[in-house]
């Protein structure tokens, strides 16, 4: 294959000899090539990095390719190496891609690649999600404790309005039994009666603030239960899609690396037409030689054409300023015939019209001059 671009080479040097005029030297190049094996070991924070794609390129072609194991590493043979300089090519779905430029092989050698991850990995989304679910049995418990203390809420309330319910029962029967009793021990039930509603009133409004506290924080709590369940659902669909890259990636992988045997098939068939190549180089430098010198003749023709084209615009000056003159003459021409017209001073008219004369004359000669010399430039111009 590398015998193929020194064809491409030396066609492409003898054309642009032709261009810039220059003769130029080609030389075949025979480069030794030997087989070397490297490893890749491509890591992420510390961390292994499996089923990484791997692609070792030189001028634009894949010469070598593998996947990472579980160990992040991947050996690869290259069969023939010439020493150029290669790139290291890492990929993966999860990880942005890497490149090391720029680099001579050495038998034997691990290269290191570092990748950054593109997102969150299966371990991040797992590691979400069980959160998720601790917090949903948190929120569960909590909500029972609500309702718990709702309840008991709502039993202290009914209990303060039975309290006050008694109360106005015992003011009633006192009343109908005031009759029966001092004045003095009725004022003093009367108090207790007064006072014991006031206390029963106070844990009724009590009760019934601590009834809607209870209903609001219910109200929150199932509020942040919902949002857990969304939360949950998230991570469950972020970790199918993160197994589905995966997949996806090794997937890819294998037709890569399916690719890339393809690709070296047709290398090792490329170099079996090495000599062919050879062979048609030397006939390419042959026929490059016999061009340049056919592009050398046709520059000197251009160039004798340029200058005959060069004589050819400056007579077309002289034809106008020629043309231009004759043009005068026919103005004063007219000019003058009708002075002729009206019949007076027909002698200076006269010397008038030989003046005329004579200078039509001279461009008469002017212009047959000019025409020989265009006549001689265009023979010249016929013969190259």
């Amino acid at each position: 294959m590398k015998k193929v671009y020194v064809l491409a080479s030396i066609v492409m040097a003898s054309f642009g000899s032709f261009a810039m005029n220059n003769a130029s030297d080609v030389a075949i190049e025979s480069i030794v090539k030997e087989g070397v094996d490297v490893i890749v070991s491509v890591k992420s924070g510390g961390e292994a990095v499996s089923g990484a794609l791997v692609k070792v390129v030189a001028e634009r072609m894949v010469i070598g390719a593998g996947t990472t194991d579980e160990s992040g590493s991947t050996s690869i043979n290259i069969a023939s190496y010439g020493g150029q300089s290669v790139s290291i090519e890492v990929y993966h779905s999860l990880y942005s891609s890497e490149k090391l430029r720029d680099i001579k092989l050495e038998n034997g050698k691990t290269y290191a690649v570092s990748m950054k991850r593109k997102g969150e990995t299966v371990e991040d989304v797992e590691a979400r999600k069980e959160e998720s679910i601790k917090r949903q049995e948190e929120l569960r418990m909590e909500a029972e404790k609500s309702a718990a203390a709702a309840e008991e809420a709502r039993l202290q309330k009914e209990a303060a309005q039975k309290e006050v319910e008694e109360a106005k029962k015992a003011a009633e029967e006192l009343r109908a039994n005031a009759g029966s009793m001092s004045e003095e021990k009725m004022k003093q039930m009367e108090a207790d009666i007064q006072a014991r509603e006031a206390e029963a009133k106070q844990r009724e409004e009590e009760a019934r603030q601590r009834e809607e506290a209870m209903a609001t924080q219910a109200a929150k709590l199932e509020k942040a239960k919902k949002e857990e369940r969304e939360a949950k659902k998230d991570a469950e669909k972020a970790q199918k899609d993160q197994e589905q890259e995966i997949k996806n990636a090794e997937k890819d992988a294998k037709a890569e690396e399916k690719k890339e045997k393809a690709e070296e098939e047709a290398k090792k068939a490329a170099e079996k037409e090495e000599k062919k190549a050879e062979k048609e180089a030397k006939e390419a430098e042959k026929e490059a030689k016999e061009a340049e010198k056919e592009v050398k003749e046709a520059e000197k023709e251009a160039k004798e054409a340029e200058k005959l084209q060069s004589k050819l615009d400056k007579l077309d000056e002289e034809q106008k300023k020629l043309d231009d003159s004759r043009k005068k003459l026919k103005k004063e021409q007219k000019k003058l015939d009708k002075k002729v017209k009206k019949g007076k001073n027909l002698d200076k008219l006269a010397k008038s019209q030989e003046k005329l004369d004579e200078s039509h004359k001279k461009l008469d000669e002017d212009q047959k001059k000019l025409d020989d010399k265009r006549k001689k430039v265009l023979k010249k111009m016929k013969k190259n």
